[in-house]
């Protein structure tokens, strides 16, 4: 006779000694068959949530609101707060080697109604396209966060791409937690309203707030329209000089048995994750071209892999620089076109004057970038 656990959660599990292991799913104990491996961890829907990868602006810091601290990672602010973001190397409990940091150099002590401070990312649709939400049969997910910070309450706020659908949710960090690695784990039930994106459009916005006015402020736990980020309990994280915010070891997760548990966490594979994060935004380093005497631009083309996820824009990252006879030069280079697709860099960039006969004009790695960022 087996003595099953009184009062079983959908999704429980139970190995009773000498026998099989069972699930509890709608009602019923179920075997767990052989070729079932319940300890293949579910995969995080966010791209770069250990911070493995910065390919903009590496380490370095800066107080302007859009700042990308790491790959698909940013801080938005409105109002007189000025937040510096970047990423740092402080391990985690976890082992990870990233944080993503946040300090106030400007503080905003009275909210405005529009006001806001924020970490946010975006997920593209098709990478949360089976959570069914926006349908009956939404399904629960978790999302699971290393944070550390003052004491305060603050929130998350779960938003679909067109931002017209919220869900808020408090956390606290108590006195004794202030400035201590904590881990924050929120279960979020399915929306079975609006509309989610499950194509190659963002799908999902999460919001990490610090601070935010009565704008964007709406009922907690509850799902609803609007572009919120908070709730009327959220802390103004702002209104203090040198408090300082760090986010790490990010994920979310499908919860289809509505355990409420996330898996443990596992530090994504460094090569997999900068591809997802290439998708999204790249650098070409190492692009060299040549423009001779009859002309003043150099042309790139060549293949994109991973592919981007739309037609990318393309920008220069700094000034090409023009080889005349073995004698470097720093041109007054500009963009002339970029005919860019998911799968191919197509730009043709404006180089110094010629000077001479003959001039072999380059661009001197990494001399572009390309964003395919929601």
């Amino acid at each position: 006779m087996i003595n099953f656990p009184n009062s079983p959660t959908q999704g429980q599990t139970f190995s009773p000694p000498g026998g099989y292991q069972y699930i509890y799913l709608d009602g019923v104990w179920r075997v767990v068959e052989a070729s079932q491996n319940l300890t293949a961890l579910p995969r995080s829907r966010l791209v770069n949530g250990a911070f493995q990868h910065s390919q903009e602006n590496g380490n370095s810091a800066s107080g302007v609101s859009g700042y990308y601290g790491a790959d698909q990672f940013y801080t938005s602010v409105n109002g007189t707060a000025v937040l510096t973001t970047q990423r740092v190397q402080v391990v985690t409990p976890n082992g990870s080697v990233n944080r993503y940091r946040v300090l106030v150099a400007t503080a905003d002590a009275a909210m405005a109604a529009g006001d806001v401070a924020v970490i946010q990312t975006s997920i593209e649709g098709m990478r949360v396209a089976d959570f069914r939400w926006g349908t009956a049969q939404a399904k629960q997910a978790i999302l699971r966060f290393g944070w550390k910070s003052p004491a305060g309450t603050y929130s998350i706020c779960i938003n679909n791409g067109a931002a017209n659908r919220s869900y808020p949710v408090n956390f606290t960090i108590s006195a004794g937690q202030a400035y201590v690695d904590t881990e924050q784990v929120i279960v979020i039930p399915g929306d079975v309203a609006g509309t989610w994106a499950t194509d190659n459009a963002r799908g999902m916005i999460i919001y990490f707030t610090l601070a935010n006015g009565t704008t964007y402020q709406g009922a907690a736990n509850t799902w609803g329209a609007g572009n919120l980020t908070g709730t009327a309990a959220t802390s103004n994280g702002v209104a203090t000089v040198a408090a300082t915010y760090e986010l790490f070891d990010v994920g979310l997760y499908l919860d289809p048995t509505n355990t409420g548990t996330p898996p443990r966490f596992e530090m994504p594979d460094e090569l997999n994750e900068l591809q997802a994060c290439q998708r999204y935004w790249r650098r070409n380093d190492d692009v060299r071209a040549a423009a001779w005497a009859a002309g003043t631009q150099a042309r790139v083309i060549g293949p994109l892999i991973p592919y981007m996820r739309v037609a990318p824009a393309a920008a220069l990252l700094g000034i090409p620089y023009t080889h005349v006879w073995n004698i470097v030069n720093q041109g007054t280079g500009s963009l002339a076109s970029a005919l860019c697709s998911v799968t191919n860099i197509d730009v043709t960039v404006n180089l110094q004057a010629a000077v001479g006969a003959q001039q072999e004009a380059s661009l001197t790695s990494g001399a572009i970038s390309l964003s395919a960022r929601m």
